[in-house]
């Protein structure tokens, strides 16, 4: 049992003594002069968007999704008009976004580094620095210290958890030296001019897939009304008409004008059988991937748990091995595709995941060529179910791939591993930084 002491006057509107178990002395320890966050800062408040704002186009909105540990991520989000645009708080360089809510991605903390214009909802916190360099308050935010804080003055019970900008201006910040600020400043800047190079290098790669593939841009729209015959209805015996419409019909034309030939994916790709029941071996450690471990913007796997066999549930099964592809079968997470790193070796994923390789593919290609709209469109395609509507296994090897030489996926699959070197380097300077923060003394 932990014993602890607090002075009636230092009470705030918490009643939960695990409260004030503080490790405010090991700040102190960190640093013996500190100031409370909301000293160094503004917080502007956000609101979000009715839901019949939301498009395809538009003014990106960041959400919770948007907001890693790491870097922001705008590719994968919804747009408003730009009419609408004055209506919602704008981000400012060097604002830092703290996702506010939700059960497992409350604390996570970005820095607003690009400067494109766009809004931020209300459940991602805005704090905006005006005495305090934001690049060493971002490093401090992430580290040990900074999350631990961010924990602890989280509000609610289990699934309803929140952070309320009154109390996150409570943190405590060290104060240091500007010289140390500008260190954590320059690795800080090194970790996003890394990770743009890393965004450049696969969309290039995307854009030299398509372009080698005979087409541009995909546009793919949703028809609100069309016609199919009940010869090809009966030969599928699919009666939801979403399985009917035009955009998957032209994926097939495309791939057929692509000048390479095109095989069901059954005969060209190997999908994995090879399962492992982690709990016949219940003291060894194992490294688990799920969906959620999957960046769906980058296909990182930026994530992944250490386990126990005896603590592994039941859908910890598919044994993984380096370069393998794994491919989300559920229907809200297809575009969780990524591919296994070195580290991941021998590894263990969800019974959720496909997982592929093939002799005719080089594994960054076949990465890429799965996270590419081809793939994706005829996944959503022969989703099937009700409740948890998922790609049947039965299925999935009717997808329709493109048969490309090696030699012309070459320069593709590099681009796909100078953008994951990048990124890896990107997040080590940032741990980097952070890492100097927790070793100040």
């Amino acid at each position: 049992m932990h014993l602890a002491e607090i002075k009636f006057k230092s009470l705030i509107d918490r009643i939960d003594a695990n409260f004030y178990v503080s490790r405010l002395g090991a700040i102190q320890q960190l640093h013996k002069q500190y100031k409370n966050l909301g000293d160094l800062c503004n917080f502007p408040r956000a609101k979000t968007p009715p839901r019949d704002l939301y498009f395809r186009t538009g003014i990106p909105v960041i959400k919770l999704k948007n907001v890693s540990n790491y870097f922001l991520q705008l590719k994968d989000t919804d747009y408003i008009p730009q009419s609408n645009y004055s209506e919602f708080i704008q981000p400012k360089r060097g604002d830092i976004l703290i996702t506010a809510t939700g059960e497992g991605t409350i604390g996570r903390v970005g820095i607003f580094e690009n400067g494109i214009k766009c809004i931020v909802t209300a459940e991602v916190m805005i704090v905006r620095p005006k005495n305090i360099n934001p690049y060493f308050l971002f490093a401090y935010l992430r580290s040990s210290y900074g999350r631990y804080q961010l924990e602890r003055f989280a509000r609610g019970s289990t699934g309803q958890t929140h952070l309320y900008s009154k109390d996150v201006a409570l943190i405590p910040v060290p104060q240091v030296s500007e010289r140390l600020q500008k260190e954590i400043e320059e690795l800080v800047k090194q970790a996003h001019q890394k990770k743009k190079l890393a965004d450049e290098k696969y969309e290039e790669a995307e854009k030299s897939l398509y372009e080698l593939l005979g087409f541009g841009e995909i546009n793919l729209k949703f028809e609100k009304s069309f016609e199919t015959g009940a010869k090809e209805v009966f030969s599928t015996m699919r009666f939801d008409s979403e399985y009917y419409q035009p955009k998957y019909k032209k994926i097939i034309e495309i791939l057929n004008k692509s000048g390479f030939k095109v095989e069901k994916l059954e005969k060209v790709v190997n999908v994995s059988a090879r399962k492992i029941n982690p709990r016949t071996n219940p003291t060894k450690k194992i490294k688990y991937v799920e969906l959620s471990d999957i960046n769906p913007s980058t296909g990182e796997i930026e994530t992944f748990s250490e386990l126990y066999g005896y603590e592994a549930p039941s859908r910890a099964r598919m044994s993984i091995k380096s370069g393998d592809v794994l491919v989300a079968s559920l229907a809200g997470s297809l575009d969780n595709i990524g591919i296994v790193p070195q580290e991941l070796d021998g590894e263990v994923a969800s019974t959720g995941f496909f997982v592929v390789s093939s002799e005719n593919y080089l594994n960054e290609f076949l990465f890429l060529l799965f996270r590419s709209e081809i793939m994706k469109k005829q996944l959503e395609r022969k989703t099937a179910g009700a409740i948890m509507a998922a790609v049947p296994k039965s299925v999935f090897g009717d997808l329709l791939v493109p048969i490309v030489p090696k030699q012309k996926q070459e320069n593709i699959a590099e681009l796909v591993k100078q953008s994951f070197v990048l990124r890896k380097e990107a997040k080590q300077l940032l741990d980097e930084a952070t890492k100097e923060i927790e070793n100040l003394q």
